[in-house]
């Protein structure tokens, strides 16, 4: 079992590795980070560590909120993530510290964060329980846990087609897409004052290709990119069919919708 979840973990990095240099094209985890900010209630002068930090979607906008007092942190198991998030910080001109670190075994002492959030990196945690429970190990007594995860990505209408095409085989494992799961979740992991809230957004792409682009640069890009020709045109079709209804003038308006969880240590 352990030399299983060992191949996970490094098949998700190498993932990662080779998706940073233009990880969320369509500024969907840019969105949402946004606004798992401003749900998890940060302050001026907080300490924030963002897990599964990625680019920055996260950890920018919350290195903002606690200014200059403050401090922030991302970890990410990706060193091609890291390096990318501490380029696009330092050009930002933000005080933020970003370090490659298992987010199921945090090398922070007990209650070193008033604040702990991950945005879309729960999904690919072997175990999941364990790593909750080791972010609510880090934060200070009354510090907020805040966590997002995907009912249903800008990306759902494309796996959708790759799904009946038998590409692939229901939601990604480790995916979280209903309230009352992501609350048990958080309540196991010994959490009080739980709070799942549905967000939605609406992102433009420009054609089909921005939008299968778009795929490309999220987790699901190993399986795009290994379709043959054939597959690729018959998905490419059955995708501009599926996408008709969110065509407008300038593009197409593709809904998304994700849970935010909030809890208290």
């Amino acid at each position: 079992m352990g030399e299983a979840l060992d191949a996970r973990k490094a098949q998700t990095r190498a993932l990662f590795d080779r998706l940073a240099p233009d990880y969320d094209a369509a500024g969907c985890f840019a969105t949402f980070g946004q606004r798992l900010v401003a749900v998890a209630g940060l302050a001026s002068g907080q300490r924030i560590l963002d897990v599964a930090c990625g680019r920055g979607a996260v950890l920018f906008p919350a290195a903002e909120r606690v200014g200059a007092t403050g401090v922030a942190v991302g970890i990410d198991f990706s060193a091609g993530m890291v390096q990318a998030a501490q380029r696009e910080g330092a050009r930002r001109s933000l005080s933020v510290r970003v370090l490659q670190m298992d987010a199921e075994q945090l090398d922070f002492p007990d209650a070193r964060f008033d604040r702990v959030l991950c945005g879309f990196g729960m999904m690919f945690l072997p175990n999941q329980q364990a790593a909750l429970s080791e972010w609510r190990r880090v934060l200070a007594p009354g510090g907020r846990l805040a966590v997002s995860t995907w009912r249903a990505s800008e990306s759902a209408d494309l796996m959708a087609v790759l799904g009946s095409m038998g590409v692939v085989q229901g939601p990604p494992p480790g995916w979280i897409t209903e309230p009352d799961d992501l609350a048990a979740r958080l309540s196991a992991a010994g959490c009080s004052d739980v709070e799942v809230r549905i967000d939605t957004a609406t992102f433009r792409f420009a054609d089909l290709d921005a939008y299968w682009q778009g795929g490309r640069a999220t987790g699901y890009r190993a399986t795009i990119d290994g379709l043959d020709e054939a597959q690729a045109a018959q998905a490419r079709a059955a995708l501009a069919e599926r996408l008709r209804p969110y065509q407008q003038a300038d593009g197409y308006h593709v809904p998304a919708s994700a849970l935010l969880g909030t809890a208290s240590r």
